[in-house]
């Protein structure tokens, strides 16, 4: 079953209806992209995968994963940025070569999931770090952690469009405090989110499509309300403490991943 703003991607915007609805549209997912950039900002997760499922709502798939990859970049770059001084340079040169694994095999296959993948995977992820079990925990500061991370996250990028529920999994359970997590994640996350608009863009050559469906100028306009929405939280990750960042990640991921695993079983019912 279409949602509204779906309807208008189907075809051109040749009215006034449709130009108000393309209008509307727009300033919703701006909107949006300040808020979950503030969410991300504060929990160094979450707010990415909200906008997925709302990009991922209204638009095309590979528009979205576009569209989505932009705005993460200048979120996470923005993290990695004000947090540099607290970036743990060890596991980053494992975590990139089982990346770069990854985007050479996905390249080959030239896959697009469809929306019912996408959000399986968005409610699904989340649920992962609830349930792993203690003697099973991932420490990405450890050993061959890096490189499978690596691999397995960027997988997660190029399938559901996010990765930081997954990617919670290998830091939650080391030693990193707040500060190093938001720092370490902010680089990998930008660096994997630039891999995901470079495969969607230009290895699967699908630019044209996002074109015709969102301005350029919006690809350009959400990168300085992802700024902003980090900026703003700033003082509030001052705020808390190593615990209090730990228990309210875990309930906000669990609340989103029920919200999409829902979507994405109405979706498998009713066809889509």
């Amino acid at each position: 079953m279409q949602s509204s703003f779906d309807k208008p991607f189907r075809g051109g915007f040749s009215d006034r209806k449709e130009e108000m609805l393309l209008t509307g549209t727009i300033t919703f997912l701006l909107t949006c992209i300040v808020g979950t950039s503030f969410i991300s900002g504060v929990m160094s997760l979450g707010g990415g995968t909200i906008l997925m499922g709302i990009m991922g709502w209204v638009l095309p798939v590979s528009v979205a994963m576009m569209l989505h990859g932009v705005t993460q970049i200048a979120s996470n770059g923005t993290r990695g940025l004000i947090y540099w001084r607290h970036i743990y340079w060890p596991v980053l040169l494992k975590y990139f070569t089982g990346a770069a694994v990854c985007v050479s095999i996905f390249a080959w296959i030239a896959y697009v999931p469809d929306k019912v993948v996408l959000f399986f995977l968005l409610g699904a992820f989340p649920y992962i770090n609830f349930f792993m079990p203690k003697r099973y925990a991932l420490d990405i500061s450890r050993g061959g952690t890096g490189y499978v991370c690596g691999f397995v996250v960027s997988a997660c990028l190029l399938t559901a469009g996010v990765s930081g529920t997954l990617l919670d999994v290998f830091y939650n359970k080391s030693s990193l405090t707040r500060y190093q997590i938001h720092a370490t994640k902010g680089v990998t996350q930008t660096v994997g989110h630039l891999i995901k608009v470079i495969y969607f863009a230009f290895v699967l050559n699908l630019m044209d499509e996002a074109l015709s469906v969102m301005p350029l100028w919006v690809f350009g306009a959400v990168i300085p309300l992802a700024y902003l929405g980090v900026f703003l939280a700033r003082r509030v990750v001052l705020a808390m403490t190593d615990d209090q960042f730990r228990k309210w990640a875990q309930y906000i991921t669990l609340a989103i991943g029920t919200v999409f695993m829902i979507k994405a079983v109405n979706l498998a019912i009713t066809g889509g």
